[in-house]
Order: structure tokens, then C-alpha cells, then sequence
């Protein structure tokens, strides 16, 4: 089993700085963006890899995001936007994993979030529960909308793909017909345009970087090409409108 990439309190207070520069914050104002308390938020980001005697106390995807969205969600170390942040650091941690989250509408994920804020997410005929069972009923809730990712490359909307290639200076022109042109400097390519949405297949994604110089063999790997801010831009712009949402919880 290949090791898990855990997010660090770097990483966190990076995708937190990002999101306020991408006006996530419209509705309900994130307030001061750096933690209220380094020591509380270094706790909430570190529950997600607790150990002990040199073993991790959570080793599953599901368990690790869950106790990851919690930690930052439940922690209330940011003056506002904790669980937003906890949210996108969460879409982030399974990206990083190759992880995916499937069949899954904006309105269960908010659910999912009002629930944990109110204590409700333990389904369960007692009234006692603590922050573990609660981590638990997070992991079970993602446990069946989780699917594996394991191709180095993974398929994106279109509009996604051009945000990253943009990024790296590619320039696109007018689509002709049912094809579109990307260029980079010298190199171009040509690449199906069926509609304004669309799905970009892995093995297409793999022509167009080979072609575009953007491979591994040119020193661009995988991990480069989908790297955290590019991931946080794609996940805040996904799911914009939960993001405001979650501000009145």
C-alpha cells in the first residue's frame, strides 16, 4: 500500500491564503486569515495524523480525511471560515491521494457539515458521544463515495484542464469546427472540442502534456502539473456556491 500523503499546517494556512484571495469569503468575511492560536490550530491539523509509540492512529483514507475535516472544522482556530477551509483541506488531502469523491451533490455535503457543526452526525439511540464517534460517522458517511484514483493522470472538465495549461503559459485559440488548438511557445496541439462541456479522458490529457512539453520526461511530472494551488483553485471554483452556503453555519 503506498504511504499517504498527510496535509501539513503548512499546507492548511497556504489553501486557507488562497481561498481568501479568491473572494471565497463574499458571504460571511473570513475575518482575520492567519489562526487566532498557532497552538490550538496546530492541534486541529495534527489530529489527522496522530500517533503513538510510532504508528499512526488512523490509516484509511476515509479515517484520515474525516478526522482531517474535523480537526480544522471543530477547532475554531480561525476567527471565521473553519469550515470552509476544513472543506477544500479535505478535497485536497483525497486529491493528493488519488482519491476521489463520487456521486456526491453539493446539498450532502452541506448536510454532512451542518450535522457535524450541530453534533448530529452520530446516528446513534445515545445521547453521549465524543469527538472519535464522531470522526467515525464522517468516515462512514465518505467510506461509499470514495474511489480510487490510479493513473498518474485523471480525466478533467474541460474548462479545468485550461485553467491548469493556462497556468503554465498555453494560449488557446477559437475553436474550429469540433477542435481546438493550444499552443506554448513553439509547440502545439490539436484536440477534440465537442461542446463548451466536457470531459478530457487521461489518455488525452497524456498527448496533450507530451505534446505541450509539460510530461515527465521534460521535467513536469504529475504531481507538479496538478500541484496544490492549482488544486485549490479547481476545488474553490467547483464548489463555490457550498462554500457560501457553509458561511451561515
Amino acid at each position: 500500500m503506498a504511504s499517504v500523503v498527510r496535509l501539513s499546517e503548512d499546507d492548511v494556512l497556504f489553501i486557507r491564503r488562497r481561498m481568501a484571495r479568491m473572494n471565497i469569503a463574499d458571504i460571511g468575511a473570513f475575518g482575520h486569515i492567519e489562526p487566532l492560536d498557532y497552538g490550538k490550530f496546530a492541534s486541529a491539523v495534527s489530529r489527522h495524523s496522530t500517533s503513538g509509540g510510532g504508528r499512526y492512529k488512523y490509516t484509511s483514507i476515509p479515517d484520515i480525511a474525516a478526522n482531517l475535516f474535523y480537526g480544522i472544522a471543530m477547532g475554531h482556530s480561525f476567527e471565521n471560515g473553519n469550515k470552509r477551509t476544513a472543506l477544500v483541506s479535505m478535497l485536497v488531502f483525497l486529491d493528493r491521494n488519488k482519491t476521489l469523491l463520487v456521486d456526491t451533490a453539493e446539498d450532502e455535503l452541506y448536510e454532512m457539515a451542518r450535522r457535524v457543526a450541530a453534533h448530529e452526525i452520530v446516528q446513534s439511540p445515545h445521547d453521549m458521544h465524543d469527538a472519535d464517534d464522531e470522526c467515525r460517522a464522517i468516515a462512514e458517511w465518505l467510506s461509499p463515495r470514495l474511489r480510487s484514483l490510479k493513473l498518474g493522470d485523471k480525466a478533467l472538465e474541460f474548462k479545468e484542464l485550461r485553467e491548469i495549461l493556462e497556468a503554465y503559459g498555453c494560449t488557446f485559440e477559437s475553436p474550429n469546427k469540433n477542435f481546438i488548438k493550444i499552443r506554448r511557445g513553439q509547440w502545439v496541439v490539436k484536440t477534440g472540442y465537442p461542446r463548451q462541456k466536457f470531459d478530457v479522458q487521461v489518455n488525452e490529457i497524456k498527448r496533450i502534456r507530451k505534446a505541450l512539453r509539460l510530461d515527465e520526461v521534460h521535467g513536469t511530472d504529475s504531481a507538479s502539473f496538478y500541484d496544490l494551488e492549482k488544486g485549490v483553485s479547481r476545488f474553490v471554483n467547483q464548489y463555490r456556491n457550498l462554500l457560501r452556503r457553509l458561511a451561515d453555519l
